[in-house]
């Protein structure tokens, strides 16, 4: 069966620098670096040191292996950190968090550029973030002899169920793998029941763990001191519809400054004419150095910048979650203790919505109409924003640590 999907994955070879170069009229830096996709121009390890390898998808997951790098630099300073992303901002984050490191595309799912990145960078170990199970990656991993371990392993129902479709086929791909360290319970049993039979464990998520030592406010502080008299509500990671739904359910006098931050930059143009279609007052992050008191929206149309949002709000809205997009990250805020609100849409952060509602940091509400009611009831009470606000410090404090787990378990791979 793996032959088979390797021949697919080779017919598809032709097409895939059309697919870079159509990427590339968007973001143009998929036409950088494009030789590693294919197992090409590979950097040497001139240190001669031993590697240890981390691979996640894009910016999410690779501020979640903060504390697992910070860890595994103190423990073994002997060992040269690799880390491959499949993303340009993912790059751009990695190049900026681990300047140190080794920062590489991970190579297409084709055998003969897997088999040229085990063997040029030899890692003595492999840990790989969330649920990036790429068949060949992870076969030949098994085949030069390299511990491959999933770990922030997040396995939704309705992944699984997707996944249980080709259970013949992706049993003993999963098997290939020393171990997966699960955020929650719902992740472990999915796998099993997927037929993995190799060490599985709880541990949490490493988000937990993230920590502020990232976060550069600079840009921010004036900004937050220019906007007059008024607090902030701030919606991020918007999807498709998302931002029509904000739009429409504006009250029709707003005392805070909405911020949106729509998920992919693509859209910064679309929620811009959809601001000057219903003539509300807006400016731009990127053409605005203070707010002016009559705004309404700031539309946070820069890259990287997410954190800096999250300090200067006080209240954090997850985008994904008004549509049937299974929500996004809302631990950032949290640890700055910012309250969040979400739709019904949380499957991809199903555990830790749960939990963070069981904490009283967070609230959820039926809709884009109930979540302004909320906004307005929250700010308007000072008292209950101090507990909320309280909450979500005793919320991260008591789900912190599954990074050193991490790092304990994968380290007698390292002996």
């Amino acid at each position: 069966m793996l032959f088979v999907y390797s021949l697919f994955i080779y017919l598809i070879v032709p097409f895939l620098p059309f697919y870079l170069l159509k990427r590339s009229y968007k973001h143009k830096e998929y036409l950088l670096f494009w030789r590693e996709r294919f197992g090409f121009g590979l950097s040497k390890n001139t240190e001669n040191k031993p590697v240890i390898w981390l691979h996640s998808v894009s910016v999410g997951e690779t501020r979640a292996m903060t504390k697992i790098i910070e860890i595994l630099r103190n423990r073994y300073p002997s060992f040269k950190i690799l880390i491959t992303i499949m993303t340009p901002t993912g790059r751009q984050a990695a190049n900026k968090l681990y300047p140190d490191a080794l920062i590489h595309y991970i190579p297409y799912d084709l055998p003969y550029a897997v088999k040229n990145f085990y063997l040029n960078f030899k890692p003595k170990v492999g840990l790989i973030m969330e649920t990036e199970i790429w068949p060949n990656l992870v076969h030949y991993g098994k085949i030069y002899k390299t511990p491959l371990f999933l770990v922030n392993a997040r396995l939704s129902s309705k992944s699984f169920n997707a996944y249980n479709k080709i259970r013949f086929f992706i049993s003993p791909i999963l098997n290939c793998f020393s171990g997966i360290l699960c955020q929650d319970n719902t992740t472990k049993n999915n796998f099993l029941a997927l037929g993995y039979h190799n060490s599985i464990e709880v541990v949490g998520s490493t988000k937990f763990d993230i920590g502020s030592g990232n976060l550069n406010i600079t840009k921010f502080v004036k900004m937050k001191g220019r906007i007059p008299n008024k607090k902030v509500a701030v919606f991020f990671s918007t999807k498709e519809d998302e931002e029509l739904q904000i739009i429409n359910n504006l009250p029709q006098e707003v005392s805070y400054l909405v911020i949106i931050i729509p998920r992919h930059l693509e859209r910064f143009v679309l929620v811009e004419s959809l601001l000057l279609k219903n003539n509300i007052k807006y400016q731009k992050r990127s053409t605005c150095t203070e707010i002016d008191s009559d705004t309404i929206v700031l539309l946070g149309d820069s890259m990287g910048e997410m954190l800096d949002y999250y300090f200067i709000c006080d209240l954090a809205i997850v985008g994904g979650s008004f549509t049937n997009n299974g929500g996004q990250n809302l631990l950032e805020p949290i640890f700055l203790q910012k309250p969040v609100i979400f739709g019904q849409s949380m499957h991809n952060f199903q555990t830790i919505a749960d939990n963070a509602l069981l904490f009283n940091c967070a609230n959820q509400v039926r809709d884009m109409a109930d979540c302004f009611v909320k906004i307005n009831e929250i700010l308007a009470d000072d008292k209950k924003y101090a507990i909320l606000a309280s909450n979500c410090s005793k919320f991260i404090k008591e789900f912190t640590g599954a990074s050193e787990k991490i790092v304990n378990t994968v380290s007698n791979s390292l002996k």
